[in-house]
């Protein structure tokens, strides 16, 4: 029995939870999937999985082609609407675009959702690009990256175990840490300091910064990071030349949240 068919069935709608993880498996899969690989990672049966799928291409989020399936452009319909409901974009752009013209580095924010972080907003430097592959709704694994770890370090401990063991830990370079205990003595430190520092744990040559951005009671809704070219910039020096300067965005999109009460 998976998750989903243990959930109360008068309170739970599990034909709709199906088609939303299906549809969650197949992201970032830009050579499609099969219907058996869908299955296995859904953890369905393959008659099941074959009439959510028939039905997603019936509704247009996905389509087929011979004995693969793809995400259709609909499906971007979804984050939008996230996007679009929730105006961190709108407070937070003017700010960013401020700091990105300041310190002449790119700009990014993004909120939580599970293990992964999610890019809720992206200011490029005219005179620094990077990493530009990564886009507003791009899915990020939380452990390797700044924004991840800045937002997992606001969760409770048990909470953080359980996100970490909900994703596998990818070496995606040399430097990236995929051990749960030093992962976890990690996210404790950037708790205690306020800020994260990660240094090609993500991308070769990827060097990024990043500390919380709070609501009006305190909680942390968004994450908010500086990110360089580590050949060009040294870990310390991203530090001591961008800290305080990210805060203090940090700090005014803060208190426009509390301002507007959108939180």
């Amino acid at each position: 029995m998976t998750e989903l068919d243990s959930r109360d069935p008068q309170l739970f709608i599990r034909s709709l939870a199906r088609g939303l993880s299906v549809i969650e498996a197949m992201g970032g899969e830009s050579k499609g999937m099969t219907l058996s690989e869908v299955a296995s990672r859904c953890e369905l049966d393959r008659a099941t999985t074959r009439r959510i799928l028939l039905t997603l291409v019936e509704l247009s989020y996905v389509r087929a082609d011979t004995n693969r399936f793809f995400l259709a452009p609909r499906a971007l319909s979804l984050g939008y609407a996230y996007l679009s409901s929730f105006p961190f974009w709108e407070v937070a752009r003017p700010i960013m675009t401020k700091l990105v013209n300041e310190v002449k580095e790119n700009c990014s924010a993004a909120t939580l959702d599970g293990p992964y972080a999610v890019y809720v907003v992206r200011i490029r430097s005219d005179e620094r690009i990077v990493d530009v592959s990564r886009t507003v709704g791009s899915r990020i694994p939380a452990y390797c990256t700044s924004l991840g770890r800045v937002l997992l370090a606001a969760e409770p401990t048990s909470v953080q175990e359980k996100l970490l063991n909900e994703l596998p830990k990818v070496a995606l370079t040399p430097l990236t840490v995929t051990d749960n205990q030093a992962l976890m003595e990690i996210l404790a430190e950037v708790k205690l300091q306020g800020w994260a520092l990660v240094e090609e744990e993500l991308e070769v040559g990827l060097c990024s910064l990043a500390v919380p951005v709070h609501d009006r009671r305190g909680q942390v809704v968004a994450a908010l990071n500086i990110s360089v070219q580590a050949s060009r910039v040294s870990s310390e020096e991203l530090r001591d030349r961008y800290l305080n300067s990210l805060r203090g965005a940090a700090t005014v999109i803060s208190r426009a949240f509390a301002a507007r009460e959108i939180v």
